[in-house]
């Protein structure tokens, strides 16, 4: 304790408080179910909780899952965001993906430069990228997945809002849950329930 640098410390934790709230500013294109507020949309730190929490949670269905590394994967699987941006998931074309990967990428070495002193915090945001453990290919997949439990809480709104085509996202997330088996089987379910409500789509949109 005696080696600890308090100040140092103390301005520190302004810079992590100030990164944190640059995180916060970033909306995603989810839209949440009306509440108090209503078309309000999820913010990338709400996400990053959302994700973590239910990770963690469904950990005890999974026990063979390190639920830290869960829990902090889904801490930090958006952080690039911060200075990358966000964008929708569905309809990216390849050069669209590509531009994606190589400002996140920038992004990445951008928070090695600015926090040295957390190393740990970038070196897991790399372990989650490489997708070499099963924990990250299970929080990769159920990040996926999280989009769907707030359009069906929200029969819809955000399908609809973008005009969304049921059979492309029912494509897309069939591709993106595949490497995890645990979430695949979670997948098949929700798939179950929009298949079966074809009003959470707009007209012509639910074929």
């Amino acid at each position: 304790m005696d080696d600890v640098n308090n100040e140092q410390l103390s301005s520190r934790m302004i810079d992590f408080q100030s990164l944190l709230n640059q995180f916060l500013d970033i909306q995603r294109m989810i839209h949440l179910p009306d509440g108090k507020q209503t078309d309000r949309r999820e913010t990338d730190t709400e996400h990053s909780y959302h994700l973590a929490m239910i990770g963690w949670y469904l950990c005890g269905s999974f026990p063979h899952l390190d639920k830290n590394k869960v829990i902090q994967y889904g801490l930090v699987h958006d952080l690039v965001e911060i200075h990358a941006g966000d964008v929708m998931a569905v309809g990216r074309t390849a050069e669209q993906e590509k531009l994606k990967d190589f400002k996140e990428a920038q992004a990445l070495e951008r928070l090695e430069q600015e926090w040295p002193d957390f190393s740990e915090m970038t070196k897991t945001i790399h372990t989650f990228e490489s997708q070499t453990d099963p924990e990250s290919v299970f929080v990769k997949a159920l990040d996926k997945i999280l989009p769907m439990v707030h359009n069906v809480m929200s029969t819809g709104k955000t399908w609809k809002k973008y005009n969304l085509d049921r059979k492309v996202i029912i494509d897309l997330k069939d591709n993106k849950t595949a490497p995890s088996p645990e979430i695949t089987a979670i997948w098949q379910e929700f798939k179950k329930t929009i298949m079966d409500h074809p009003e959470f789509f707009n007209k012509g949109k639910a074929n």
